[in-house]
């Protein structure tokens, strides 16, 4: 099971007190570079199936929140881990990098070294 959180909700549980948690994209490498969350980390949804033990050794013991264009795939991929029998508070953002970017809020762009 997965709680959904608006970008409001988000910002105010784990941005603004800098709750420790792993942000995780689930979009395309193509789709991050163009434009991401500060802080993610980018594993494609296609992938998350092969990188269970990087996801947890990632997390450690944080909540895991997952996000993608509009929240249609990071439910996907919430359940993805969910099924893959990963423990952690799993969370969905709800309208995704797209909500995040309509509240004009900042996106980070380019290669991730």
């Amino acid at each position: 099971m997965f709680e959904n959180l608006s970008v409001d909700e988000f910002k105010a549980q784990f941005v603004e007190p800098n709750t420790p948690h792993l942000l995780l994209d689930v979009r395309t490498v193509e789709e991050f570079v163009e434009g991401r969350i500060p802080g993610a980390i980018n594993i494609p949804l296609d992938d998350l199936d092969n990188q269970i033990s990087q996801i947890t050794a990632l997390a450690g013991d944080m909540p895991i929140v997952l996000v993608c264009r509009s929240g249609v795939r990071s439910v996907m991929g919430a359940e993805t881990l969910r099924y893959a029998g990963l423990k952690h508070t799993l969370y969905n953002l709800e309208g995704g990098t797209l909500a995040w970017a309509n509240k004009r809020l900042p996106l980070d762009s380019g290669q991730v070294e």
